[in-house]
């Protein structure tokens, strides 16, 4: 007589162990896919996340700075609070320290002969000028500083400051240009007896060297920008001036005909970046690295303030 199995102790019969086993198989093969696309989206993210902050520090700095144009100091047909050249940007306005900084008039030499014969009071680049109130003066060498004689403007960058009494030697660099300006006294300016004064500036610098965006608000002895390091990786860097008929150039220009394109028709300035990764992915960008577009166009409120009052 033959004996039946208890239906309790029945196992699995080979195709259900081969269909569970290819179940098995799809289901660890969609979940291994799942968690490779997750992590290549997760590295994608991250990548895209770098380029995102490095661009958002940058939009800030830029923000910060360029608002400050003006201040203190109002643009003139062939002397610009804000300028661009060669994708260099630039940005003057007077310190608060803790006031606008003070405006030292000259100390003329003996005589009444006006303009002053070529050179300066003390030296070729060296003008005697008057202590401010409290017998004080904030110039030190390093310093940039704007001339003013009469309606002509020069940018100085005082080499040496030596005090006397009231009075203080100041000396300058006699390089004919400073950030694109017209410096010292080139072009044969003469000094005025009554009307020539000398006021300290701050200048902000951007600019692009070997993909590293760099900022500036201060020069060496020799005029050179000293400056640090804002952003890496800049692969592409553009500046242009947004004059007020909303055309745009890559420099103001006060010679030419055009009436339209002065130091003191600047509205703005537009600046695009191109801006990529530290490193390359071969699970992003097919192995490229990853860059992206920006643009930041900023109209200074002290520009607009010039043209509306």
């Amino acid at each position: 007589m033959a004996r039946r199995v208890p239906a309790s102790r029945g196992g699995f019969t080979l195709i259900e162990l081969l269909i569970s086993l290819v179940i098995s198989v799809v289901v660890m093969g969609a979940s291994l896919s799942f968690a490779m696309a997750a992590f290549r989206g997760s590295e994608a993210n991250s990548l895209r996340e770098e380029v995102y902050r490095n661009a958002r520090f940058i939009g800030m700095a830029l923000e910060r700075d360029i608002q400050t144009t003006g201040v203190g100091i109002v643009s003139e047909i062939r002397f610009g609070t804000l300028s661009t050249f060669n994708d260099t940007l630039v940005i003057l306005h007077v310190p608060w320290t803790p006031t606008n900084a003070f405006p030292y008039v000259i100390d003329p030499p003996g005589g009444s002969n006006n303009p002053l014969d070529p050179g300066g009071t003390c030296g070729t680049n060296c003008i005697d000028l008057n202590k401010g109130p409290g017998n004080t003066f904030d110039l030190v060498p390093g310093d940039i500083a704007r001339l003013q004689v009469n309606a002509e403007r020069r940018l100085i960058l005082v080499t040496d400051v030596r005090s006397y009494g009231t009075t203080v030697e100041l000396t300058f660099a006699a390089a004919p240009t400073l950030l694109h300006y017209e410096s010292a006294l080139s072009g044969g300016l003469l000094l005025d007896r009554s009307s020539t004064t000398v006021q300290k500036l701050q200048p902000i610098v951007y600019w692009v060297e070997n993909e590293i965006l760099y900022r500036s608000d201060q020069l060496d002895a020799s005029g050179n920008l000293i400056g640090s390091p804002l952003a890496y990786d800049v692969k592409a860097w553009d500046a242009k001036m947004i004059f007020i008929d909303l055309d745009e150039a890559d420099e103001g220009n006060p010679y030419d005909t055009d009436t339209t394109n002065d130091f003191d028709d600047i509205l703005g300035v537009r600046l695009t970046a191109t801006l990529g990764t530290v490193r390359a992915d071969i699970r992003v960008a097919g192995g490229a690295l990853y860059t992206r577009d920006y643009q930041w166009k900023f109209l200074p409120r002290n520009l607009m303030y010039e043209r509306n009052r």
